[in-house]
């Protein structure tokens, strides 16, 4: 499907040189048949599509695609719809003429059958249309014209750079949190970008590891240099500290013949099953450095040449060891894969004979990243409950600048950055 996707991508450079009610803030996938979905900007020195951000840069030859696999066992014909979105993700009052050149009804033809998998799927590729504005956009995956219920709505970004952003992390300079938790700060540069309050016209939004939960925002700028068109972001109230979490955990699928990472049993059959080493809480241990995703997950094989058709889907076990919880809270297993919702296959369920929580989910091979949460009735999930906050666990934050000029109809993106430790 790479090589689908690569040519259909030279392809437009050449030419330009189960239904459940749906939210607009969902970023979501509903059918369980649909299964490792890709959204990523694509280009020249991209990365990985597991590894490429949800955000695409307007003014460059990248394109947003989106890649799939259906599991149903049979060729369906999917479309997809595009809406912008308000800074909170509710859909803006923007026609589809402003956003695009095409008609909103875009039918996806590019299909592949997967090759010497047990379990059989369609595998699916999108390249997005070219978009005329920056902002927040949703994609809306439906079978057919089944335009009231979508199988996945997926949120991404479209950014038209107009101002730069400098940050650092740093351990939280309070002292009652500095072993837990982060602290960023960042600065703004607007240059030539006309705005006519820039201490409260900038809407800046930060996230940690790619998760919309973690998003904070409301930052005011403690500082304006009007010579040098600078703002500055330092706080001293802790208005810009995050919980750091820990280091994710992983499973290395890559081979059904041999045990990768945290693996520990194959049984191969007619479809294969995978166990992993039964889990523990991390919360209350010393913290090991570790190189992880920050949660997200790569498609890749070692058995066959092309991972996109060619990777298999195994049924992967796991096992957490704890007392049964006395709340009516879930213990769930997160991750990109799953979106972190409990709801997607994430749940774990009690069993006294084993004195420890288990589920079993599918996942096609690869690399993927995952942590335990306490997850409420309200669906609010808590890391920190298994896994813990420690201050040297190194994170991926990026920073979101939106403005919205004198006549616009809604906020524009016109700062993007994604900072490492």
């Amino acid at each position: 499907m790479k090589k689908v996707i690569t040519l259909l991508f030279l392809k437009i450079i050449c030419f330009e040189t189960i239904s459940q009610t749906y939210e607009p803030t969902d970023n979501k996938v509903y059918d369980t048949d649909i299964k490792t979905v890709q959204l990523y900007a694509f280009g020249n020195g991209g990365q990985m599509p597991g590894l490429s951000s949800r955000v695409l840069n307007l003014n460059n030859n990248d394109r947003m695609v989106l890649e799939f696999d259906d599991l149903s066992g049979s060729y369906r014909q999917f479309h997809v719809k595009i809406q912008h979105c308000n800074l909170d993700w509710s859909v803006s009052r923007l026609s589809d003429l402003e956003f695009l050149n095409d008609f909103n009804d875009f039918i996806i033809n590019d299909y592949q059958i997967s090759q010497n998998t047990k379990i059989p799927y369609f595998h699916y590729g999108f390249i997005l249309p070219e978009l005329k504005i920056s902002g927040n956009y949703t994609l809306l995956l439906y079978e057919d014209y089944l335009s009231d219920s979508p199988l996945a709505s997926l949120q991404f970004s479209v950014v038209n750079p107009k101002v730069g952003i400098s940050a650092n992390i740093q351990t939280a300079q309070d002292p009652a949190l500095w072993q837990s938790h982060e602290q960023i700060n960042f600065e703004l540069n607007y240059g030539n970008y006309q705005v006519s309050n820039p201490r409260n016209d900038f809407q800046i939004f930060i996230r940690q590891n790619y998760r919309g939960e973690t998003t904070r925002t409301n930052f005011k700028a403690t500082s304006v240099n009007a010579g040098t068109r600078t703002l500055a972001y330092r706080f001293f109230n802790n208005e810009n500290i995050f919980p750091a979490g820990n280091e994710f955990r992983y499973v290395d699928l890559r081979s059904n013949f041999n045990k990768g990472g945290n693996i520990a049993e194959i049984q191969q059959g007619y479809e294969d099953n995978v166990w992993l080493i039964p889990q523990r809480s991390r919360a209350k241990l010393t913290y090991l450095e570790a190189v992880d995703l920050n949660g997200r997950f790569v498609v890749e094989t070692l058995d066959g040449a092309e991972p996109s058709i060619n990777a298999d889907y195994m049924h992967v076990h796991a096992a957490f060891n704890m007392e049964q919880l006395g709340t009516r809270d879930k213990v769930c297993l997160l991750g990109g894969f799953n979106q972190f919702d409990c709801n997607n296959s994430g749940e774990l369920f009690y069993n006294p004979e084993i004195g420890a929580y288990e589920t079993t989910f599918l996942l096609k091979q690869g690399m993927y990243d995952f942590q335990f949460a306490l997850v409420d009735q309200s669906g609010k999930a808590d890391f920190s409950a298994f896994e813990g906050n420690f201050s040297n666990t190194k994170n991926s934050y990026e920073i979101f600048v939106y403005h919205k000029p004198p006549g616009a109809k809604s906020e524009q993106l016109v700062g993007y950055t994604v900072i490492e430790e």
